[in-house]
């Protein structure tokens, strides 16, 4: 699940949820999302995560939880398991998961994210680049989910359109300054986010969470507050803001993201 055809091929083949079990493998943004959407027309939902922290690099370690707690409660989860094999039986399928348990199931969509098509660039897992986004040879520039950047023995890549476009944008900033004499944009610095909208619940980021920083409770107020709601920012490793995430907390997290550095 990750083109508009695959979408309306989904939907085709599916034109009526109600009463049928569906397992959607991978729990994160789109595997919640599309679980909240059969759940939402009558479908039992089987979510399995490989992770039992589902988007834990993305929005840290008090929201993770919660969005596990909210997916346990309206699907079963079966998060901490990978899928081993999918068998046809007849008009249905059978999965075998990493726990040793089994799942029958009437459908199967995979939503375990993406993957960087670079293998033409001799790159098969993504094109390293610095942090001005140039490649390792001179005359590559590479962004969004094709590039990522080392930091620390960690990959940073944001797999969302709008850093994309950030990116290239950078991007091309860079190429002026090498080849035009144009100014220096500097190192980039993701501001951009994303919200997920799951079984009436909002999770909102921006920025990004360096895997080599920290994370504290956000000071910004909560308004309009609400009793669940939680607001995370993210530093790197010398104190600097990089991200914000919040759980029910969307307008705190496009004011607060203003201390982005």
């Amino acid at each position: 699940m990750h083109t508009a055809d695959e979408a309306d091929a989904l939907r085709d083949s599916i034109p009526q949820a109600d009463g049928r079990r569906i397992a959607v493998v991978g729990a994160g943004f789109i595997g919640t999302e599309l679980a909240s959407h059969y759940v939402a027309a009558g479908a039992e939902v089987v979510l399995v995560g490989r992770s039992s922290m589902p988007l834990v690099g993305a929005l840290g370690a008090e929201i993770s939880p919660r969005l596990a707690t909210m997916q346990r409660a309206r699907t079963d989860a079966r998060l901490g398991a990978a899928v081993r094999a999918i068998t046809p039986t007849g008009a249905r399928a059978r999965l075998a998961l990493s726990d040793g348990s089994f799942v029958e199931v009437d459908a199967v969509i995979l939503a375990h994210g993406a993957g960087p098509a670079t293998s033409w660039a001799g790159a098969p897992d993504g094109i390293r680049v610095d942090d001005r986004l140039r490649g390792p040879e001179g005359g590559w520039y590479a962004a969004g989910s094709a590039a990522y950047i080392a930091s620390g023995g960690a990959r940073l890549t944001t797999d969302h359109w709008d850093a994309a476009v950030a990116q290239g944008r950078h991007a091309a900033r860079t190429i002026l300054h090498d080849f035009m004499g144009g100014e220096d944009p500097g190192p980039y610095r993701s501001t951009t986010g994303f919200i997920l909208s799951a079984f009436g619940t909002t999770i909102a980021a921006r920025g990004m969470r360096h895997p080599d920083g920290s994370e504290r409770a956000a000071s910004w107020p909560i308004d309009p507050p609400r009793p669940d709601a939680v607001l995370t920012e993210f530093a790197d490793a010398d104190g600097a803001v990089t991200g914000i995430a919040g759980f029910n907390a969307g307008p705190a997290v496009v004011r607060a993201a203003s201390a982005i550095a």
